[in-house]
């Protein structure tokens, strides 16, 4: 029985993961409960979770409030920059059902694109050191130039908290555990292919 506990095996890295991403979704929500500090949280998320997909070595509690710390003024700048986009386009949504519901698909879709960017804005922001706006130019285009890992991204993501939310009885105490650092994890898997090829065309 002793291949079981195995740190090398499938089973224990499966184990691991699972436990790193519990300790990830706690630090990410105790670091995002003043509002205003989510959007730093939420890099140094997607700080670790890189690192995690890459196996490369360091302290989790350690790596995650170290990229917190360094990220906090943009991590800020953009969460804000975020809501105010998404609140816009709530309102819209919302109005477009009164007046023209013919809309609402459209501003549905613009909702899925704006969230589908910001996950490229984080990724990215947590990886390289650019300004916001040319993070910003970069992240539509990475969005728009590979499109099916984009929409596999927001595809988990959208149907992950659907799902949990429709099923809450078994869905909230999921997305109390996982509801961030799980889809983080997923997008890093899908966008660590896209980084690896960037880095070695810049190298």
């Amino acid at each position: 029985m002793n291949w079981l506990f195995d740190a090398e095996k499938p089973l224990m890295r499966g184990l691991s993961a699972i436990a790193d991403l519990l300790i990830l979704n706690i630090l990410t929500l105790l670091c995002s409960l003043p509002i205003v500090t989510a959007g730093p949280a939420i890099l140094a998320l997607h700080t670790v979770s890189v690192r995690m997909v890459r196996n490369e070595e360091g302290s989790l509690v350690k790596d995650f409030f170290r990229a917190f710390s360094a990220n906090l003024k943009v991590g800020i700048l953009f969460w804000l920059l975020l809501l105010v986009c998404m609140g816009l386009i709530y309102f819209d949504y919302v109005a477009a059902q009164v007046y023209i519901p013919i809309l609402q698909p459209v501003i549905a879709a613009i909702g899925v694109l704006v969230l589908a960017v910001a996950f490229y804005v984080f990724a990215l922001l947590a990886r390289y050191e650019d300004t916001l706006g040319v993070t910003l130019k970069k992240a539509f285009a990475l969005a728009v130039g590979y499109f099916p890992r984009t929409l596999a991204m927001t595809g988990f993501f959208v149907c992950f908290w659907m799902l949990s939310l429709r099923f809450l009885q078994f869905g909230g105490p999921i997305l109390l555990m996982f509801g961030f650092s799980l889809p983080c994890y997923v997008c890093a898997i899908l966008i660590n292919p896209i980084f690896l090829e960037l880095e070695k065309n810049k190298g």
